[in-house]
Formats: C-alpha cells, sequence, structure tokens
C-alpha cells in the first residue's frame, strides 16, 4: 500500500516531523511504500536524515506564534500563511495532483489540514493524529475566552468554494469530521478529554527512533556525575530556549550539587556552553530520549513529545508553558495527576527553581499504565492506515492538472 505521510506545512517544531516518520519507519517494516509530503521548512531535516521528500508549497521557515489567545486550531492557522486563500487553493491543488500521480491509498498527516480536503477531494483515506481537544467552545468557561481569530477560516472558506465544497464552521470541525479516522498519540493522562469530543482510539507515543539514532553519541555520556542531582532542561523552540534555560539554571545552581544538562530539538551554533563552575552546560540535539533515564527531573516549556516521553520514563516535570494554552492544558493534567508541576513566571527565580528541583527530585513520578492507555504506537497507526486503505481508483485523478 502507498501511504502518503505529511508533516504539518505550517508546523515550526521536530514533534511534527517525528510524528510523521515514525509512521514511515512502520510502514517501511510492514512492506508498504511510504510517500514522504513536506513544505520546504523541513527540508534541512529531512536532507540530513537522507528522507526523500515530495516538496509541496510553503515557507522556508515558520514562527512559533507566541500570544496567550492561540487556543484553537483556527486561531494558530490565522496567524500563518493560510490566511491567504490563494495559497490554500493552490497547496489544495497541488496536494490532490502529488497524491494522484503518486498513487496513494491513505494519508497520514499531521494537522495538515488541506490534506484532509485533498483527501475528501479525491475519496482518499485520511487518517489524522489528534492531541487537543479543539471543538469550537473549547475555551469558553475560561474569564479569558474569546471567539476563535477567522482569518484562516475566510480563506479556506473561499478556497474550498472553488472545489464545491462547503466549509464547516470551523477548522478543528473540518479536521475531525472529514478525517477517516482519528487516533489519539498521547496517553490519556496527558490528553484525557480529546476522546470526549472525538471517535478515536489510543495508539500510544509516536517517535521517530531513526532521528535518536542519527544524532551524535557520547556527547553527555559523563552526565550526571556520581552522587548529583539529574535536571534534564530540554526545550523545542520558543518561548524560553536555550539561552534562558542557561541563565536560569546557572544562577541557580551554579557550583551546587545538581548537574544541569539543556538540550534542544535542533541546532543553533551559539548553543555550546558551560558554567564557571562546569555543572551546568549546554548539549545540542541529543535525543531526550537518551537521556531521560538518567534524569532526576525534567525542565520543559510542554511540548506534547516532551511530556509523553517524561511520562513514559516516569521522570518528574516542572513545566514553564508561559501563556500558550496547549501547553497549560498538558502541564494541569500532568499537576492535577502528580505527574509534574505546572510552573509560573515567578517560580523561575533561582530559589524557587531550587526548592522546586529537590523536591521533584525526592520521588520518581508515579506510573501511568491505566486502561486504554493506546499501544502499539506506529505500527498500530499503518495497522489502521491498512483498515481505511482504499483499493478503488482515484475519483478524480487530473482533475486539477
Amino acid at each position: 500500500m502507498r501511504i502518503a505521510l505529511v508533516p504539518g506545512i505550517w508546523s515550526y517544531g521536530i514533534g511534527s516531523a517525528s510524528t510523521v516518520l515514525s509512521v514511515r519507519e512502520a510502514a517501511l517494516r510492514s512492506g508498504d511504500e511510504p510517500v514522504v509530503f513536506s513544505g520546504p521548512h523541513f527540508a534541512p531535516l529531512l536532507r540530513r536524515m537522507d528522507v526523500a521528500a515530495v516538496p509541496l508549497p510553503g515557507l522556508p521557515a515558520t514562527d512559533y506564534p507566541d500570544q496567550d489567545d492561540v487556543l484553537r486550531l483556527d486561531d494558530l492557522l490565522s496567524r500563518s500563511v493560510y490566511t491567504d486563500s490563494r495559497f490554500v487553493t493552490e497547496l489544495i491543488e497541488r496536494q490532490c495532483d502529488l497524491l494522484a500521480e503518486h498513487r496513494i491509498d491513505a494519508v497520514f498527516h499531521d494537522y495538515d489540514v488541506t490534506s484532509v480536503v485533498a483527501g475528501r477531494l479525491l475519496g482518499v483515506p485520511v487518517v489524522s493524529p489528534v492531541t487537543w481537544p479543539d471543538h469550537s467552545g473549547f475555551g469558553a468557561g475560561s474569564s479569558g475566552f474569546q471567539p476563535p481569530a477567522r482569518a484562516a477560516t475566510a480563506a479556506f472558506g473561499k478556497a474550498l468554494g472553488r472545489f464545491g465544497l462547503t466549509a464547516p464552521p470551523d477548522l478543528s470541525q473540518l479536521l475531525f469530521a472529514w478525517s477517516t479516522r482519528l487516533v489519539f498519540p498521547l496517553p490519556p493522562v496527558l490528553d484525557p478529554i480529546v476522546a470526549l469530543h472525538a471517535d478515536g482510539e489510543y495508539v500510544g507515543r509516536l517517535a521517530w527512533d531513526a532521528l535518536d539514532r542519527a544524532l551524535p553519541s557520547g556527547v553527555a555520556d559523563d552526565w550526571p556525575r556520581p552522587g548529583r542531582v539529574a535536571v534534564l532542561a530540554y526545550s523545542s523552540g520558543p518561548p524560553t530556549d536555550v539561552p534562558e534555560y542557561f541563565a536560569r539554571c546557572v544562577a541557580a545552581f551554579d557550583g551546587t550539587d545538581v548537574d544541569v544538562l539543556i538540550t534542544a530539538g535542533r541546532v543553533d551554533p551559539r548553543w555550546s556552553d558551560r558554567s564557571p563552575a562546569g555543572n551546568v552546560r549546554v548539549a545540542p540535539l541529543v535525543p531526550l530520549r537518551r537521556l531521560l533515564d538518567r534524569a532526576d527531573v525534567l525542565i520543559c516549556h510542554g511540548g506534547r513529545n516532551t511530556l509523553a516521553s517524561a511520562v513514559e520514563a516516569e521522570v518528574p516535570a516542572l513545566v514553564f508553558a508561559g501563556t500558550d494554552p496547549e501547553r497549560g492544558y498538558f502541564a494541569d493534567m500532568l499537576a492535577r495527576q502528580g505527574l509534574g508541576l505546572n510552573c509560573a513566571d515567578e517560580d523561575w527565580s533561582a530559589p524557587r527553581l531550587r526548592a522546586l528541583v529537590r523536591g521533584a527530585a525526592g520521588h520518581r513520578a508515579a506510573p501511568s499504565r491505566g486502561p486504554g492507555s493506546g499501544t502499539g504506537g506506529a505500527d498500530r497507526v499503518v495497522e489502521v492506515l491498512h483498515e481505511v486503505g482504499r483499493s478503488a481508483v482515484l475519483t478524480n485523478v487530473g482533475r486539477f492538472s
């Protein structure tokens, strides 16, 4: 079976690529033919990993939308190139042509809404991972609730009209209702509400094993030193990034019995540093899962794959989500179950950070392996793709050529 794999065209982090390319690994194991379709901003990573990709239109770089009102998919995409209906139309046309050209039987993507539209136009089944209870009323119970931003919604409405489709009232509904199947790649302790608003299946964490194998080994083999408290600080992007982690941890821990290793989901040549006493240091792009089994505490900003890894490793997390509502949601779910702390800005102060680390290092996080926790990971996703996979001839071959 030929499977199209599409990381989010708008996405800014390595997590989207890891989610999709974990399924590529599983598809290769099962004897299928995975085809990666990607925007230009993932090209450097894919080249480094020797993964061939069919190019899609898009921007060479994307910025993280660091606003506290980005709550729903409509909000997020309304701060992206998806506000241009001509771009949305071009991308849908291109994806339709490419799905037909490559004789695709099923699609798996990471929040790439135009992939869902292209699948609907061609009659190709689409399996969508969902990690966020993103329905139209989500957040309405909070004092800070705001109506969704509608710029991207309007652009999609105009573009879909050109294809004879009527757009749902919001993009989240498009994703949920137009996908053939939904899968939930986070454990229920992180994502317990999503299943209340969608029919799907918990499949477990999706992680790209090849990325871990390809990255340099030996970088942090001497961390932590014997008898030291091991703090792993991990950042995959803004708003709180490696330089701030380093400054905060030096202020709190330099010269103490706490060994801090700061790493990230990507490389910046400036990110190589060590504190005066040597016990706080930066090692860019060391695989997270290679380190968690040695960590007593994880400091992070609450990315979904990072927290899922911490839950799996039973490492307590100090989550500095900032104003990001999605990360705050995940942090709150962990905090309510004793698996981590949802930290505020004032918790970055040196005395407070020292106290939090000491407290968290005193115990491992409680294991979370309750019923319905999701098993199979990427292999199960491939099974789902087989279950929905289509052997019929494409319904609209050449329509957009």
